[in-house]
């Protein structure tokens, strides 16, 4: 009976260290597990984190650098995006004006013309009959 009693004791402890090996790589998995999901969420708190910082900060720097931009534009006594629209749309309307008054000078034209060629026909036909008496 010894023996026998030997197998039991190899055979519980066996089952034994099985069942303890078994809950302790369970809890590992649920610990990595947990682990893990808290990594993933501590990650993507970093990314927010970092692109929100990154987008503040490309803002500040367009603004530092706009600001450096128009300096070196007074400067050299250069007008600035702003200034440069403003002429683009005076130029625009002083084109407008001038064609308009293309027109008006066209229309001027020929209605001279016209009564110059008039005035001249009835000059011919003076002429004429002057020449005919």
């Amino acid at each position: 009976m010894a023996t026998t009693e030997l197998l039991k004791k190899v055979l519980y402890t066996g089952v034994g260290v099985v069942a303890t090996t078994t809950d302790r790589v369970k809890k590992s998995i649920e610990e990595i597990s947990q682990v893990s999901e808290e990594a993933e969420v501590e990650g993507k708190k970093k990314v927010e984190d970092f692109t929100g910082d990154l987008t503040a900060r490309r803002e500040e720097m367009s603004a530092r650098f706009k600001k450096v931009v128009d300096t070196v534009l007074g400067q050299f006594d250069l007008p600035n995006r702003t200034e440069a629209e403003n002429l683009n749309a005076k130029i625009a309307e002083l084109e407008e004006k001038l064609a308009a008054k293309k027109k008006t000078v066209r229309k001027t034209t020929r209605k001279t013309v016209a009564k110059a060629k008039k005035t001249v026909e009835n000059a011919v036909e003076e002429v004429k009959e002057v020449v005919k008496k």
